[in-house]
């Protein structure tokens, strides 16, 4: 039986997630908009931003045995975060629906972060199956998708804001010569 110990968390939980999802509809309105995202931002702890996404999805994590960890690090950058944080997010659930197709012990997600100049990097990397050649350069079109109930709208929309932000995401290109497996996004 649950008390309501058990219940203040996941309340606490559903009411950050709908402040977020208030604030990824304010965003989206104000990309329509013809005025320009706001660049300056605030400065972003990316990798505590990271932590606490997958803090709201943890659950769903657990449930599928999907490991996450953050490697590397960046000083933090003045960026809009809601911006960051529903591209992270995007990428973040991309990468756990790609890993239902993996045995549950190489199901892992990694956030590689690292500094160059005057950027930062933040790579989400997965152990899943893999971006097939034949769709790694229309991942980004609106409403191309490979998953029988996806719209096509969650890579190009995440780039669109990577761009508003005067950065790139990216699919990584693939090694010469590396076995197949994974996908990484890069957002610089």
């Amino acid at each position: 039986e649950a008390s309501d110990d058990d219940a203040l968390p996941a309340l606490e939980l559903a009411a950050a997630q709908a402040r977020r999802a208030a604030d990824v509809v304010a965003r989206l309105r104000r990309l329509v908009q013809p005025a320009p995202m706001d660049t300056a931002g605030e400065p972003v702890d990316l990798a505590a931003l990271a932590g606490q996404l997958v803090g709201w999805m943890q659950p769903g994590l657990a449930r599928r045995g999907i490991g996450f960890r953050v490697e590397g690090q960046a000083p933090p950058v003045r960026v809009d975060r809601v911006a960051v944080e529903q591209i992270l997010h995007n990428l973040l659930l991309n990468a756990t629906q790609a890993l239902q197709a993996v045995p549950p012990d190489r199901r892992q997600i990694v956030l590689e972060l690292s500094a160059a100049v005057a950027r930062v990097r933040a790579v989400v990397r997965d152990s899943g199956p893999g971006v097939a050649a034949e769709h790694r350069a229309r991942l980004f079109e609106p409403f191309f998708t490979t998953r029988p109930d996806g719209l096509g709208l969650g890579l190009p929309l995440c780039q669109s804001l990577a761009q508003a932000l005067g950065g790139q995401l990216e699919l990584e290109p693939a090694a010469a010569g590396a076995a197949p497996g994974g996908a990484a996004f890069v957002l610089i």
